[in-house]
């Protein structure tokens, strides 16, 4: 079936236990489901099957399509399949389902319609686009208090979407506080869906629904790719909804499935995962073979005992059940302290991170404390600061979030197709005395003198006409702003000039993805428009993207920012990191897409000279490992919460409560107040009933 094979100099079976040997060298041309026990050595199982399907099966990277759920997790298992293979990780079709729908649409998009050149909006472009479209067509919609608000709009109309579910249903089952009618729901989100397309542009959501469409509607792509694709790498299956299940199992329909998970570790149902895509893979893929990884490199053998207890409480079939055991040392029990409140919790929690820190084994930055919800830290945090113990929370803005980064992408995702008449409003705000209407006006304007004078729209900015249209007190800016998104076209069409040169002579393997270029792009390539000269513009020979990067975050942005950030400085800082980052590709398209995609963990700047103890909710301690980890708020009504025992969510918070145990290594400290407030009363608090189902001889009390 595969053709001969590339020996790759690795013991596989030296370098693997038994569980993980077994589950790198399973059939390739059989679906296999991996049962990844938390700890157990997920990422080196998935780059190691990689790496046997490449030696012993004959794959080609070509041939190995990889998904997973972040940047983060995409970059790091492709650098370390890159190691260990030595081929590069270009050569893999790898990332997130986000950023691999991305590269089917640019490719492929133009069979069900969609032009290639489009443009990704961010959650605040949505929102905008959504609001656009009530005010449009029900103009009093937003006057009636009980009807959502953008925002929430957007995340109804993205659950629906994400579930393959009707409005109603998702609103029955996620939304059931809203009144709105469901039909008018979809009415606007047919509105919103209408928009996008007329002004070229994609949302998240997209990505993933005209993916799936492209492939539904196209049988002769569909077949392209499957016959491509020997072998699909799924992480995290656990955390797939049914949308990005239903892919999978259109390309994977010849049983070429490795997929990788953890059932018990199943968390993220409120934003669309569905559990039972794992628990029913069998069910889907009759001849697959199920391996689980139990052995534990991470934590002691008395937090796995807990861990265990936890397991075995949880409702799941028989043949996912596991038992993990640790490849470590022996070491203390949990410990469960009674605190009397809150306010007693968060001193106790900070007097042992002290104790601890003293000791002189652990400094701060090896201390989490984990909790459901962000209030339960409160009280600890008036402790810590008290205490004088730095600590950090990684709750906040996230870099790619910050406004004047996506008002820099906002410049560079308008240069590079002009349609995108979103991008261009929010940067135009930022002008004084312009507003969305105003905006409006500019871009009608600047759009109706390039129709007529056959130019850009970019340059058509800078003409008088256009310029009539700004308040006085914004032209001296808008005209420096005009100039310098010129300068921002011309480099963007030397550098595709420059791809288009590369792709010639570089053949298939140069680029993954079609390089992002505008309707004007393509006249001005084939010399049916003109441009006009300017002093200030010009044609920047050997073009790098970071090139392109600097020139946004320079000129008259920069000057603008010290008219309006208190914080210019610190802000015109971070461009550096954005630049950084845009020094790492070679590709213009999957800079952009992934600018725009980016899903940071950012925790705020760093205390100079200073490690920090964690602050994070449980969701947010999801693949991060420490050495001594507090879980506080351990009480029923809290951790699990009200809501989940009143509505029957129970199961989902055991497995919440089973990740946060298992991030601690070394040491586990779980806390609880038996006194807390509920709508401004007090209450007496048990300790949670997942400790109940725990043989207390696995914990030490306090």
């Amino acid at each position: 079936m595969f053709p001969e094979a590339r020996k790759l100099d690795i013991n596989f079976e030296g370098d693997l236990n038994p569980d993980q040997f077994a589950a790198v060298t399973s059939p390739a041309d059989r679906p296999a489901l991996v049962l990844a026990g938390a700890g157990s050595g997920k990422t080196r199982t998935l780059t190691y099957r990689v790496a046997w399907l490449i030696s012993e099966c004959g794959l080609d990277p070509h041939d190995i399509l990889l998904l997973t759920f972040t940047n983060k997790a995409a970059n790091q298992m492709l650098a370390r399949i890159s190691d260990l293979t030595g081929y590069e990780s270009w050569r893999f079709w790898g990332g997130t389902f986000h950023s691999v729908g991305n590269k089917f649409l640019r490719i492929e998009g133009e069979k069900i319609g969609l032009n290639p050149n489009f443009s990704i909006i961010d959650s605040e472009d949505s929102d905008k686009l959504i609001k656009d479209s009530v005010d449009e067509n029900f103009p009093r919609f937003f006057s009636n208090k009980e009807n959502p608000r953008p925002k929430l709009l957007k995340e109804i109309i993205s659950y629906a979407r994400n579930t393959c579910s009707s409005y109603a249903s998702a609103m029955r089952d996620r939304f059931d506080w809203i009144e709105t009618p469901a039909n008018q729901i979809s009415e606007i989100a047919e509105l919103y869906n209408s928009k996008k397309r007329e002004k070229n542009l994609c949302d998240f959501d997209d990505l993933l629904e005209l993916w799936h469409k492209l492939l539904l509607d196209n049988p002769e792509v569909l077949d392209k790719y499957r016959a491509r694709f020997k072998n699909i790498l799924v992480d995290e299956y656990q955390d797939t909804n049914l949308l990005q299940s239903k892919i999978i199992d259109l390309l994977a329909d010849r049983g070429q499935l490795s997929a990788v998970g953890d059932d018990a570790q199943c968390i993220y149902s409120w934003r669309g995962a569905e559990i039972e895509n794992i628990r029913n893979f069998r069910q889907r893929y009759p001849a697959a073979l199920i391996y689980k990884i139990e052995r534990n490199y991470r934590s002691t053998p008395q937090i796995l005992k807990f861990a265990n207890a936890l397991l075995k409480n949880m409702p799941v079939h028989e043949d996912y059940r596991k038992e993990l055991v640790s490849a470590r040392g022996n070491s203390m029990k949990p410990i469960v302290i009674r605190a009397m409140d809150g306010i007693s919790q968060g001193r106790q929690v900070a007097d042992y991170i002290r104790e601890i820190e003293d000791g002189g084994k652990y400094g701060f930055d090896d201390i989490a404390v984990l909790y459901r919800s962000h209030f339960q830290a409160m009280d600890l945090q008036l402790q810590l600061q008290y205490k004088n113990i730095p600590f950090v929370m990684t709750s906040g803005v996230k870099f790619f979030e910050q406004a004047h980064i996506k008002d820099v992408i906002a410049q560079i995702k308008f240069v590079a197709n002009p349609r995108d008449s979103v991008s261009f409003t929010r940067f135009l705000n930022f002008l004084p005395k312009v507003g969305g209407k105003t905006a409006v006006k500019i871009y009608s304007a600047a759009i109706e003198i390039s129709q007529k004078r056959k130019i850009s729209p970019i340059a058509a900015l800078a003409d008088k006409k256009a310029e009539a249209k700004v308040p006085s007190a914004a032209r001296e800016i808008f005209g420096q702003m005009a100039q310098d998104l010129l300068v921002l076209e011309e480099m963007l069409l030397s550098l595709k000039s420059e791809t288009d040169a590369s792709q010639k002579s570089g053949g298939e393997n140069s680029s993954h993805t079609k390089a992002v270029q505008s309707d004007f792009f393509s006249s001005m390539l084939d010399g049916t428009s003109t441009q006009p000269n300017s002093e200030k513009t010009k044609i920047v020979k050997d073009c790098q993207i970071k090139d392109i990067v600097k020139e946004a975050c320079t000129g008259w942005y920069k000057d603008a920012m010290k008219t309006v950030y208190e914080d210019w400085r610190e802000r015109a800082d971070d461009f550096d990191a954005l630049l950084e980052y845009a020094a790492r590709y070679k590709d213009f398209d999957e800079f952009l897409a992934n600018a725009t995609l980016e899903i940071s963990e950012a925790e705020g700047k760093p205390m100079e000279n200073s490690a920090r103890v964690r602050l994070m909710t449980v969701h947010q301690a999801k693949g991060l490992e420490f050495p001594v980890v507090f879980v506080i708020g351990a009480a029923d009504g809290l951790f699990p919460t009200k809501r989940s025992i009143e509505d029957g969510g129970i199961d989902e918070e055991e497995r919440l409560f089973y990740v946060a145990a298992t991030r601690a290594k070394d040491c586990l400290i779980i806390t609880y107040p038996r006194v807390s407030t509920s709508g401004g009363d007090y209450e007496m608090r048990e300790q949670s009933r997942f400790l109940n189902g725990v043989d207390p001889s696995l914990y030490e009390v306090f």
